[in-house]
């Protein structure tokens, strides 16, 4: 039995290749830049107004006497997505709606609740300085810049700045293939009748959900009985399609626990049997043919949610650079706890701000098949190995789901 920092080193020194792939725009939901996004514009892609008003020139209004200045308001008015570019005299005032292109002979706007209009004619009181109210070309984003770096998780907001860019097309990491194999009699498939003594396979789905939230592309969620021909075979498969393999359950050393044997088969060669942590003490992980990781994950489900959270996000994370949707911050205890073993604890919690402050209240029910604790947790916190009670107040590493 090794610790979890053991663990989690062995764990990290294994690698994956994934392949670059372009794909649109519209289809990148979640989905992780693999290289950097350059603009194709210029944004704004012309010198526009602001708001609605009259568009002027000001070297005609940089300096006005006490009877104003009179400038002739031209007949055509100029709205956003104008097809042609509008010509005006460099004497004249035009009328102009927000986003309207200003013609090149005129550079800033009067504000149409600030203009003064008598027979045609803009009056005009006050200097106005360049560049009025305007938006100029590339004041946001010139053509060829850099609007989102390589490794960034594509946001509904950032499809939004990619499309107004004009890239229709990005460079992604794939989605990493994964195969999830959940082991017992007693499991049965979401879509069965329930029966005595069977249990639906909450574990795969909980896998599944959390693997296409964090880059991974699941093409097999299989359940096996306990009967070693059929992991063998399901494992067979999985190991020529994926990148990774979860597995659940299966894993320890009770008669029917067929999976490691099952793995051998393939090629399977195990880093390490046991960490010292608590849930999940029986955790293990291995290579098929030195190159696939596979994650043995306990049975219990809140075990086998630690297990994700600590140990397969951060791989992932390792290999796509992520923007992680689980961050570690420090929080402080509204409890009392003491841990009655020597192993590294991660105990479900919820955490939440009062008062200026972070804290974290752990779950009434402890235990790593109290399932009902992830109706209840919005984070998970951690106490070392090497501590034996938690105080009230005290500062915790808490993992943020």
């Amino acid at each position: 039995m090794i610790s979890f920092d053991e663990a989690s080193e062995i764990i990290n020194s294994a690698a994956i290749y994934l392949k670059p792939e372009n794909i649109s725009v519209l289809n990148a939901l979640d989905r992780v830049l693999h290289s950097d996004a350059a603009s194709k514009v210029n944004y704004p892609a012309e010198n526009n107004s602001a708001m609605d008003g009259y568009a002027v020139n000001s070297k005609l209004v940089s300096k006005i006497d006490a009877a104003g200045l009179k400038l002739e308001i031209d007949k055509k008015v100029i709205y956003a997505g104008s097809g042609l570019k509008a010509s005006v005299k460099n004497d004249s005032a035009v009328r102009i709606m927000t986003g309207g292109y200003l013609p090149e002979t005129l550079d800033a706007v009067i504000p149409i609740e600030d203009a003064i209009v008598e027979d045609n004619h803009l009056i005009i009181k006050f200097p106005v300085k360049p560049d009025k109210n305007v938006r100029k070309k590339g004041e946001d984003i010139k053509s060829g810049d850099i609007i989102l770096n390589k490794n960034t998780r594509l946001t509904p907001e950032n499809i939004s700045l990619l499309a107004s860019c004009n890239i229709k097309k990005i460079s992604a990491y794939e989605k990493i293939p994964v195969s999830i194999i959940s082991t017992g009699n007693e499991i049965i498939d979401f879509n069965r009748k329930p029966k005595y003594g069977k249990i639906y396979n909450s574990n795969g789905i909980l896998a599944e959900k959390f693997l296409l939230q964090n880059g991974c592309a699941v093409l097999n969620n299989a359940v096996c009985k306990d009967d070693l021909k059929e992991i063998e075979a399901t494992l067979s498969h999985a190991a020529k399609i994926s990148k990774i393999i979860i597995t659940s359950a299966g894993a320890s050393f009770g008669d029917k626990d067929f999976t490691e044997k099952a793995l051998e088969s393939v090629g399977f060669k195990i880093k390490f049997r046991q960490v010292a942590i608590k849930p999940a003490k029986p955790f293990s992980f291995g290579l098929i043919n030195k190159k696939i990781p596979v994650f043995m994950l306990p049975g219990n489900p809140v075990a086998f949610y630690t297990c994700l959270a600590i140990f397969v996000k951060p791989f992932i994370n390792k290999h796509i650079k992520i923007n992680s949707r689980m961050h570690i911050i420090k929080s402080k205890s509204s409890f009392e706890y003491i841990k009655n073993n020597k192993r590294s604890e991660f105990i479900p919690a919820r955490t939440f701000y009062k008062d200026g402050i972070v804290y974290s209240e752990i779950y009434k029910k402890t235990g790593p098949a109290m399932i009902s604790s992830l109706g209840y947790m919005n984070s998970i916190v951690y106490v070392p190995e090497s501590v034996s009670k938690v105080h009230k107040d005290e500062l915790l590493d808490t993992y943020l789901i």
